[in-house]
């Protein structure tokens, strides 16, 4: 069988926050090891606001801008169809042409119904630093050791398909241009759909914090990639069955990191318990089934798909399962066993979950079958 690895390294990261996420304050010893800024690129939001709003005329000009190229490929993806170079520029120009037209894939319709809404977030997230509390958030689930030291770029843009309000991809960029490459190679960019975040009535203050909320969960992704760049070879996973274990840890490290947000410090509601009690149940099976001979290449493409791309929360078994161990692991056993699990990758996440299962039977366990082959992998 083809190895899955070689297509799924190239895989998204997305943060759909199914949350009404509120602010809190972190209190975090940032280690001297970790340490990366954020650059900020507006250009997208504005020009195509601006266009939607005919200041500007150049439709080849607003397509080609770096976070609307960012934008138009991975709506592409998401939607699992194939569009030819022109289309994003050519169903813009329709967009603006045509009150009432909607594209199939780029998500013009939140933007246009929004744009005065839209201009004061933006001049919102100006004044305010998103730099100190982002870093503070997410350097208490790194472990002392973790070296991670870059600066993240990311892209604010206002189209983009609905499964996705922010994602993180890494590029090569040939000029303007990006070419999509694995997690180890070019540098880690982060996209953020400002539309999604606009409600009725609007809030700027609330939109605001959902925004820092969705950016430190990217932030988490692409700082996760810097550190594991230093990662030893034999911790990179080699099939399906191990790539989906390094999903369903940074997936879950990065949604945790949004109910503590959320959380405040209180305990998740029953529904959540639920919720995730299933993922783990359905990832039980994915895992099983991945441990086959006669899997496709069709078929575990798919399942990984699902895992963290389905459309919503319930749906993304992956990072469901993952939440609910990164929870359980910070609750029974600490934030050091939790954030050490980082260091040895998807395998010792898991292992390190099954300590924290033996302390309380009432956990949704892991197949006793899929701790074996784990354990055959780790030898």
């Amino acid at each position: 069988m083809k190895n899955p690895v070689s297509f799924f390294a190239k895989y998204v990261v997305l943060c759909g926050l199914f949350f009404n996420l509120t602010t809190c304050i972190v209190n975090a010893q940032i280690s001297s090891n970790f340490d990366f800024s954020l650059g900020i690129d507006y250009s997208a939001a504005e020009q195509t606001l601006d266009y939607f709003d005919y200041r500007i005329g150049d439709a080849d000009y607003v397509a080609k801008l770096r976070g609307n190229q960012l934008a138009a490929a991975t709506s592409v993806l998401l939607a699992r169809a194939s569009k030819s170079t022109d289309d994003f520029r050519d169903q813009l120009i329709i967009a603006r042409n045509n009150p009432g037209f909607e594209s199939d894939i780029y998500g013009f319709l939140p933007a246009k119904r929004n744009i005065p809404e839209l201009r004061k977030l933006i001049d919102e997230v100006k004044k305010r630093r998103l730099n100190r509390r982002i870093v503070a958030t997410i350097a208490s689930f790194f472990p002392p050791e973790a070296k991670v030291s870059t600066r993240f770029s990311i892209y604010l843009v206002i189209v983009g398909n609905e499964r996705a309000n922010a994602y993180e991809r890494h590029v090569v960029w040939n000029y303007d241009t990006p070419t999509f490459v694995e997690d180890e190679e070019g540098e880690p960019v982060i996209v953020v759909n400002l539309a999604h975040l606009i409600k009725k009535p609007p809030n700027v203050r609330a939109q605001f914090i959902e925004l820092l909320n969705i950016t430190a969960h990217e932030c988490f992704h692409a700082a996760f990639s810097i550190m594991q760049k230093n990662s030893p070879e034999y911790l990179k996973p080699k099939n399906a069955f191990e790539y989906l274990l390094d999903l369903v840890q940074n997936e879950g490290f990065a949604y945790y990191i949004n109910l503590q947000t959320n959380l405040a410090g209180d305990t998740p509601g029953r529904i959540w318990f639920e919720t995730t009690s299933k993922a783990v149940e359905k990832l039980n099976s994915v895992l099983i089934e991945m441990c086959s001979p006669n899997i496709s290449y069709k078929r575990a493409q798919k399942l990984i798909m699902d895992a963290n791309l389905s459309g919503s929360f319930e749906g993304n078994y992956g990072a469901a399962s993952g939440q609910r161990m990164a929870y359980e692991i910070d609750m029974r056993l600490g934030r050091p066993a939790l954030t050490k699990t980082l260091l040895k990758g998807g395998k010792e996440f898991v292992l390190t979950y099954k300590q924290a299962c033996l302390m309380s039977a009432n956990l949704p366990q892991i197949d006793k079958r899929i701790l074996n082959v784990i354990g055959q992998h780790s030898e």
